[in-house]
Parts: structure tokens; sequence; C-alpha cells
């Protein structure tokens, strides 16, 4: 973002005067072909304003072309913003908006949530990680773009939102959320003590230790290196690092915690694009915990900052990753206002890299993007183990589950976690640190990423031809209420063609 990362434009002279020619022939060829594409669109416009059986509006004419030019990049982050869209825009990044608290973005032309920042207003609902809304406020959902969807779902704090999302496991639910301002601690433990103090000790007999990272805000590294004082001050031998559900955010947070683990000299990212000048973030001699052996966790959910995070880690060597790959979201974006004064054109104009020249942003036809688990330790979870998973930590009366009748704290095992905490995957991780511990080496916890990615990629596929027929037969059920109500409507689009196939 503009904040984040300064293009550089870079005048190059041309010595050689044939090779200007022949540029210059380039240019001017390409340049007539685009004016003949404008002309198309010229004509179009003229055609429609001149013959059309009403008169257009114009205004709306041009907006739908420019949202159509900047819809052909099928890029969900570029978008064009009005005049009227750039109040709440600019809000939203000043981070002084109230809403309902949930990373965003658009799926097969559906909104979808990425995942629900921990207690806030959609996490305390119900909002699940991957659920599809369908309708906010009674208004369908279909063909919404990002920033439309950001106006609608954020408001004064307070008042009321009615969404209806359908969950991974396919049960559709319409939940009604109270927007409130959006300010949660992003630095957390297992739990809180009895005097509602953080615990970071999650095994206190073996010295493994737990913080959990549910954002990068301009408050995370103080609250990172304050967590990490207090690790060491309780003897801490091992770290359980957990990312899943993390939706990311500042690259300086994702830089800055990255460097309080790992040794002066070392990549954490770089940043590459067609028109931007490489730059690339490396660490500090400001390293807080060199050595601690660390056991990272990240699933699906996790993107943007903490992808940048576990890829620093882990291409480093700092990091074991147990879980599942990461979400795939490592674009930059720029705002540029437009010279005419009629908006702005939000554009993605880069992409992360993470140490070892992988891209993390996921792109179409991508076979690799974001950042694996560790080879032997890919733990997946499906939907329902999700679902009761997040539900067990979202209990109020969570703390219980870590304490005897007397109230003191019960030991906790992998074992603990997987049948009372619901946690499998923080159960392999706390597996992983024990055996790093006992051995010098860290076990496998899980399976092997080949197979597991491949079963993971063909479960996609089909989960999105299951998306399709939902969202076909949703639309045959109304064309049918229709028809009833004897109303002739027209067929539904694909339909035939899906069900041959």
């Amino acid at each position: 973002m503009k904040r984040e990362i300064i293009g550089h434009v870079v005048l190059a002279g041309v010595v050689c005067t044939l090779c200007f020619l022949v540029v210059l022939q380039t240019v001017s060829a390409r340049n007539l072909t685009t004016l003949d594409q404008l002309d198309l669109l010229v004509d179009i416009r003229h055609e429609l304003v001149d013959s059309y059986v009403t008169e257009p509006d114009q205004k709306k004419m041009v907006e739908a072309a420019v949202r159509g030019m900047v819809g052909s990049l099928e890029d969900p982050y570029t978008v064009y913003l009005t005049p009227e869209d750039l109040k709440p825009f600019e809000r939203s990044i000043r981070g002084t908006f109230s809403g309902i608290g949930a990373e965003i973005d658009i799926h097969e032309d559906r909104l979808r949530i990425i995942t629900p920042l921990e207690d806030s207003p959609a996490w305390k609902s119900g909002v699940m990680p991957g659920d599809i809304v369908l309708e906010i406020n009674g208004e369908d959902t279909k063909g919404i773009n990002v920033n439309d969807a950001v106006s609608k779902l954020t408001g004064e704090a307070g008042t009321d939102v009615t969404i209806k999302v359908r969950h991974l496991t396919g049960d559709e639910q319409t939940i009604t959320i109270t927007r409130a301002v959006i300010e949660v601690d992003t630095v957390r433990g297992y739990r809180n003590d009895a005097n509602q103090h953080t615990d970071y000790m999650l095994d206190k007999a073996n010295g493994v230790a737990y913080i959990r990272l549910t954002q990068f805000s301009d408050r995370s590294m103080n609250e990172m290196a304050d967590a990490i004082q207090k690790i060491k001050e309780s003897g801490a031998k091992a770290l359980i690092l957990d990312l899943r559900f993390d939706p990311g955010g500042l690259l300086s947070a994702a830089v800055g915690i990255s460097d309080m683990f790992l040794t002066e000299g070392k990549r954490i990212v770089s940043v590459q694009g067609r028109t931007v000048t490489e730059q690339t973030y490396e660490s500090t001699n400001k390293t807080l915990l060199p050595d601690l052996p660390v056991v990272l966790l990240a699933n699906e959910a996790s993107a943007s900052a903490a992808e940048i995070l576990a890829g620093a880690l882990t291409d480093n060597g700092r990091a074991h990753m147990v879980g599942t790959r990461t979400f795939g979201k490592g674009s930059v974006q720029q705002v540029k206002m437009l010279q005419s004064g009629q908006g702005a054109l939000k554009i993605t104009n880069a992409y992360y890299y993470i140490p070892s020249g992988r891209k993390i942003h996921r792109v179409e036809d991508a076979q690799t993007w974001g950042v694996d688990p560790t080879d032997g330790s890919y733990v997946p979870l499906d939907a329902k183990q999700i679902e009761l998973m997040l539900n067990t930590r979202r209990d109020a009366s969570i703390n219980k589950l870590f304490e005897d009748g007397a109230g003191n704290p019960l030991p906790v095992t992998p074992e603990f976690l997987t049948e009372t905490y619901k946690d499998p995957q923080l159960a392999a991780a706390l597996k992983a640190a024990l055996g790093k511990l006992a051995d010098g080496a860290y076990p496998s916890v899980g399976l092997q990423n080949e197979q597991q990615l491949l079963i993971a990629s063909r479960r996609a596929n089909l989960e999105r031809q299951r998306e399709f027929f939902r969202e076909r037969l949703a639309d045959i059920d109304v064309a049918m209420a229709k028809l009833d109500a004897g109303e002739l409507v027209d067929d539904i689009t694909g339909v035939d063609d899906a069900a041959a196939e």
C-alpha cells in the first residue's frame, strides 16, 4: 500500500538512433490499436445515446464501462472507487471505522468470509472462516464487489446488519450482527488465569509456551515483544506460534515481528512488480528470540502478513510449520487518485515473495501459492472439525476446560487438546515441540505434503463445482416459483451444459 511501498520511476536513455526509431514505431502501432479500441467504445456510446428506446443514464454507462474494464483483470483487489466510495474507504484504512470485523474477498462471484477477527462482532455471532455471504440485509450478494460489500457491512457502532451465510458444511444460517468499533488484542495466550492475566505457558511441565497472533496492527509489535519477554521470564524451552485464522494486516508489523525471531541479515520478504522497483526487507540485529525452538501453526485462513511471517520463519529454517497451506493473499495495492477528479483506482501493482522466491499470491491455475507446512506435518481439518474447534474456543467458559473442580490448572497434553479442546492441529504442534525437546529433532506429526496437497487441490475443485450447482439450484427454485405464479421466465444459463458435463 502507499505507506508500505514507494514506487520509483527509472528513465533509461536510448543511445542508438536506430533502436529509438524501432521502439517509436512499435509504440505508435500499439497506440493506434488502442485508439481503435477506444473508438469502439465511443461508437457504442454514441449509438446508444442516439437511438436507444429511452434516454440512457450516461453517467451510469461510463461507470459500467470502467468497472467492466477493471473487472476484466479478474482481480478482486483492484477496484474503481467513485467519489462517493472514497469517504468510507479512507475511514477504513485509517482504522476509525466500525463494522462486523471480518476479512472478506470475492470468490466465484460471491462475497466470502476469509476469517472473522477473534472477539469481533462477527466472531461472537458465529460467522465461520470460508462462509459464503448470500445476502446482506435481504439483498442478494451475487455479483457484488468488495467495495460495495464493505460499504454495506460497515456502519455506526451499535447498529445491526443481517447476513445470510452458507457454511462450508453446506448449512445456511441467517445471522444478525451488531456493529462495533474493531479494537481487539492481537497477541494472546492459550487462556487467561484467575486474575485475567494472559497465560502463555501451555505445557508448564515441559516448558512449552503458546502465543496466538490474531492480526497485524499498529500495536502488534509491542504486544509480541511483551509476550516474548514474559515467556523468557517463565523459562520457556519451546514456543508454539499460532497464525491460524489470522487475516494479516500491516507489512511493517509482519517485518518487525519476523525480525524478532531471525538473526541479522536474513531475507524476510521481497516486493516485486512490473512497474515497481524490487524492494527487499531483511532482518536486523534486534533479534529477541534467536534460538528457542519454534513450531508455527498456520492454515487455509492464514493470509497476507501472516503468510509473510510464516514464509520468513520457515524458509530461513527458524520454524517448523504444522497445519495446512496458507490462503494465498500476497498482493500489494496502491490507491491512485484519477487526474479527472472522478474518484480513484485501488490497483494491484506488486506481489510479495518469500525468501525462497515463491510468490505468496494465488493466481488463476497456479499450482503453488502461500506457504506449505513442513513435509510430514500436514494436518488438515474438515469443515465440521473447524466448526467444533472454533465453537469450543468461543465458549465463554473456556477456562473451565483447563481447570479441575478446585480451579487448579490441569496438565495440557496432546490427548487433552484433541479430546477436550477439540484442536487436533494444536495437539500435533505440541507433539512436534515435545519431540524436538526430547530428541533434538522434530518428529513427523502429520501427513506427507505432496499427496495431501493434491488431495486438497482436487477437493477444492469439487467444492467449486458443488458451489456452482448450489447456486444454480437456488436460481432454479426462484424461477420455478415465478412460473408457479404465472410469470414467464428465461432458462437458467449454464444449467443444461453443467448437467450434461
